[in-house]
């Protein structure tokens, strides 16, 4: 059975960024006249539960977006859930191929090596971003673990909501603003500020190409009880007062302050760190092979809400910024910019204007056999609800009464031995929950190797070392390189203690000088750096 494709025809339609600190719900309607307009906006924030507890998360999400969904009405129409951006590998590729069919043919025969995980255990999709000539297509390819997805579905499941689509957050923040820019094709940067991941992303020719999620939000000063403002003219707030909630638009006048002048170090490291990555990743996306320089920065999400912050980033990153509203807020009194990727889901359904869907084929086979299954459950009951009724009618209650305790005696034979286990199953389960490193997983590890790693590097074996070590061997041109891979590994968030530069071995390239400008490859091997501890961020022992 092949995917659901929703109708073009949807006069309503929700999106729900579930995001693992704070859910938010974004509801839209279209008229009859073509319309769309905004019905509701809701949000909720995840409780943080036992650190390093999952469970804890999984329930704490499911009560947010209850919470969420009881400001809206029953009436949610094609429901779109996008799920956060460090869960998903997106690559720009492009293929030899412009049929569509021969488009999916080419990425799956060759997908594995844009993945860090088997293409087994993944689910991909993809969307044409556009063609080039007869035989090019350029195509963003996104893909995540089914494990992953299987747990959002079931998540979701619990409080009834089965959506059309499972999408990125990334792409309805870039959705959201290439609607509203009408044929401005100029490349530019998209920055969602939120409390805890932001999201850095850039569009060309109308189209979110690259993006990427960045460990840095406003949430961090929230926790300590900072107070951020880069407006001279908003007054000076004393050191420790909370963050005003105020949703007046950022001050974008002459005057800023210096980021440094006046702040205590973990506000000014925060700023530091959250410059640092904007400008980094821009910086990236545009030497990206389909990249471009970006000519302004739009910066949405919570942090946009602060004062002055526009004319500070602009200052810092070099390019005109600024802060528009995604869409009109209409009679919803909320600010409009919180909800950029869930309006952008939202109106990326309702205009048919879509193409990843995450939902593994398989759910919708479960779906259909689900339903079967109730129909024959349901005709079922009515049989036995008519037949009892049939054996009061003719005097024959004792006989029932015996065939019905006998029915659950059977039961309770068969269920006796497993509940029996359940108690071993349980302390199992927390034996693993308590060991399992999730912030420096061995999947997030991987991706963000995969992802920093440039095309001079080629690899030929990893290997992991009890979770504490990840071991490289690989190929590349020269010691530049070497040195230049080492440094860019040195700047994940999950490698510390340094990079050990390994055994490098020099191979001739015989026969083949000249064609290359290089004449030898270096051969590097016992390439090793120390994965960070889980809990105290440092090297492990």
């Amino acid at each position: 059975m092949k995917k659901a494709t929703p109708s073009k025809k949807a006069r309503t339609a929700t999106g729900i960024e579930f995001g693992d600190r704070i859910v938010r719900v974004a509801t839209v309607t279209c008229g009859r006249t073509g319309k769309v307009s905004l019905r509701a906006l809701s949000q909720a924030h995840v409780a943080p539960g036992r650190p390093g507890v999952e469970e804890d998360l999984r329930r704490a999400r499911i009560e947010a977006l209850r919470e969420a969904l009881s400001h809206h009405a029953k009436d949610l129409g094609e429901v779109v859930v996008g799920i956060p951006r460090d869960e998903v590998v997106s690559r720009v590729l492009s293929l030899p191929a412009s049929n569509p069919d021969e488009v999916r043919d080419m990425l799956f025969f060759d997908v594995e090596r844009y993945l860090p995980f088997p293409p087994s255990e993944a689910e991909i999709s993809y969307r044409v971003l556009e063609q080039v000539g007869a035989n090019e297509s350029r195509i963003v390819m996104v893909a995540a673990p089914r494990e992953v997805l299987y747990r959002t579905l079931d998540d979701l499941d619990e409080i009834g909501i089965r959506p059309k689509r499972l999408d990125v957050d990334s792409h309805g923040c870039g959705y959201v603003f290439t609607r509203n820019h009408g044929e401005d094709e100029e490349p530019y940067g998209l920055f969602n500020l939120d409390y805890e991941n932001s999201i850095v992303g850039l569009v060309v020719n109308r189209q979110l190409r690259f993006s990427r999620s960045i460990g840095e939000g406003i949430g961090r000063l929230e926790k300590d009880h900072l107070a951020v403002s880069f407006d001279r003219t908003a007054g000076a707030r004393p050191e420790g007062e909370p963050r005003s909630t105020e949703t007046s638009s950022p001050s974008e006048g002459p005057e800023t302050s210096d980021p440094s002048n006046g702040w205590p170090q973990s506000q000014t490291e925060w700023w530091s760190g959250t410059v640092k990555n904007v400008k980094r990743s821009l910086a990236g996306f545009a030497h990206e092979e389909f990249g471009a320089p970006p000519r302004r920065l739009i910066l949405t999400g919570p942090g946009s809400r602060i004062p002055g912050i526009v004319p500070a980033l602009e200052k810092e990153i070099g390019v005109p910024v600024e802060a528009p509203e995604p869409f009109p807020p209409g009679k919803t009194g909320q600010p409009v910019t919180f909800y950029s990727a869930a309006l952008g889901l939202a109106l990326e359904q309702i205009e048919g204007d879509h193409r990843i869907n995450l939902i593994p084929e398989e759910i919708y086979r479960k779906r259909e056999a689900a339903r079967r299954k109730q129909f024959l459950v349901n005709s079922t009951s009515l049989v036995v609800v008519n037949l009892l009724l049939m054996g009061a009618w003719v005097g024959h209650a004792f006989w029932n009464q015996r065939q019905v305790l006998e029915i659950f005696e059977s039961k309770n034979r068969e269920i006796a031995p497993h509940i029996r286990d359940i108690k071993d199953i349980e302390d199992k389960l927390n034996l693993i929950s308590a060991n399992i490193d999730r912030e420096h997983s061995a999947f997030k590890v991987m991706k963000d190797l995969f992802e920093r790693t440039t095309d001079r590097v080629r690899f030929d074996t990893l290997d992991f070392k009890k979770s504490e070590e990840v071991l490289l061997t690989y190929e590349t041109y020269t010691g530049r390189d070497v040195d230049s891979y080492r440094e860019i590994l040195m700047e994940s968030p999950h490698v510390c203690g340094g990079v050990e530069r390994g055994n490098q071995r020099f191979r001739a390239l015989r026969g083949r000088e000249g064609l290359y400008d290089v004449d030898s490859i270096i051969s590097v091997s016992g390439f090793k750096f120390t994965i960070c501890n889980k809990e105290s961020g440092e090297p492990r022992p």
